[in-house]
């Protein structure tokens, strides 16, 4: 068996190196990897896009190695098939993030989202036993398997704690390193206090258009400025911060509506690069993103659920309650209805897109500041702000 395991850890490291030939994973990661085996992690689990849960245990553990070295998330809690609530990530993009953090020996270190325990346990290799990894969970069963995990492996420099990661861990600040597994439309302020000046910071932020982003940060003095990002997916925070803002509103609840379907001015084709159905989004995730930041009429929408086995269709637009104008964009399709000065607003939106390079979310620079700092937006630039924190967006040099 521990033979097995060592190969099928190699294949998966050979394949994490494959996919990230331009940023080899370091050979501190790769030895911590090593060290920590991601299957002593993992009791249950299922896959992505299915229903079936699976137990694993001593006696059925070869049978379950293969999919547990296999480079994809599986989920660890919730049977909800749309809103995860938590996964143990894709293992290349794990070790990815490990570098991105430029872990040192010593260094104290926060996590919001403990999930299987595998990443702190990652971490702790990394920073040595002098160092010490705070992992905050809020799922009740998710801490207790992560922390009997831990326990069990004989990891002292790990501390799972059951609570709302969202509040911070005031009790060991300030932090070197900070990371959340869980994505985040907002930077909770308690942030701003326990990560020390200087200090890096992975999150992922979610925007109301869809298609996660993360982000590694630094941080200076009063804000966080970002150094790297990339596109990614990951579950929404739960608890006092997670965010309903995000959630796309069924489109015959907007008080107007009833008016306005009476009201069909135009029906157009729009193909967004490619023809049919496109389920995932994937077709729009870069306009979406880039109006989410930059445009204060862009919606995001849902169909009416049918019936329990129904699947909600989302799309999106802009509403202009002012002149009562709202365009419609679903699959190949642009509908507008009231007026035609939404559907004007969104070609104006489109040429910016397209001579900007046509970004998405990961393509601009970030700071994040407390909300009571004073902010300036310049030229291709833009403010965003939310409960906690105000987001300055500027494209990329």
């Amino acid at each position: 068996m521990e033979t097995l395991v060592k190969r099928m850890q190699k294949q998966l490291l050979d394949q994490a190196q494959f996919v990230y030939y331009e940023n080899p994973i370091s050979e501190p990661t790769q030895k911590a990897y090593l060290a920590t085996p991601r299957h002593l992690f993992v009791k249950r689990y299922r896959e992505l896009g299915t229903k079936e849960w699976n137990e694993v245990n001593e006696d059925n553990l070869e049978s379950h190695l293969a999919r547990l070295y296999q480079d994809k998330a599986l989920i660890l809690f919730g049977d909800d098939p749309v809103n995860l609530q938590s996964t143990i990530s894709q293992p290349s993009f794990v070790l990815q993030i490990l570098d991105m953090l430029q872990l040192k020996p010593g260094q104290r270190v926060f996590e919001l989202g403990a999930g299987s325990g595998w990443n702190a346990a990652l971490i702790g290799h990394l920073i040595g036993p002098e160092g010490h990894v705070y992992s905050l969970e809020i799922i009740p069963e998710v801490a207790r398997t992560a922390k009997a995990t831990i326990e069990q492996l004989g990891i002292k420099n790990v501390s799972i704690i059951e609570a709302d990661g969202g509040e911070g861990y005031a009790k060991e600040a300030p932090y070197d390193r900070a990371i959340f597994t869980a994505g985040t439309y907002d930077m909770p302020h308690h942030f701003f206090q326990q990560i020390k000046d200087g200090g890096l910071l992975v999150i992922i932020i979610k925007n109301e258009g869809g298609g996660d982003n993360l982000f590694l940060f630094r941080k200076n003095v009063d804000h966080f400025e970002s150094v790297e990002s990339m596109t990614c997916g990951f579950v929404q925070m739960t608890g006092k911060y997670r965010i309903t803002d995000l959630d796309p509103m069924v489109l015959e609840t907007l008080p107007e509506w009833p008016k306005l379907k009476e009201h069909e001015i135009t029906k157009r084709k729009f193909w967004w690069g490619a023809k049919g159905k496109d389920p995932t989004g994937y077709k729009t995730v870069g306009i979406r993103s880039f109006l989410a930041i930059t445009e204060p009429l862009f919606k995001t929408f849902k169909t009416k659920k049918a019936g329990e086995q129904s699947v909600e269709e989302q799309f999106w637009g802009l509403w202009d309650k002012e002149n009562l104008s709202l365009v419609v964009a679903k699959d190949d399709t642009l509908t507008s209805y009231g007026g035609l000065a939404a559907e004007q607003h969104l070609m104006e939106d489109i040429r910016s897109w397209v001579n900007l390079g046509m970004p998405n979310a990961a393509s601009f620079d970030l700071k994040i500041y407390p909300t009571d700092i004073p902010l300036h937006a310049g030229e291709n630039q833009w403010i965003v702000k939310r409960n906690e924190a105000q987001f300055l967006w500027s494209m990329k040099n």
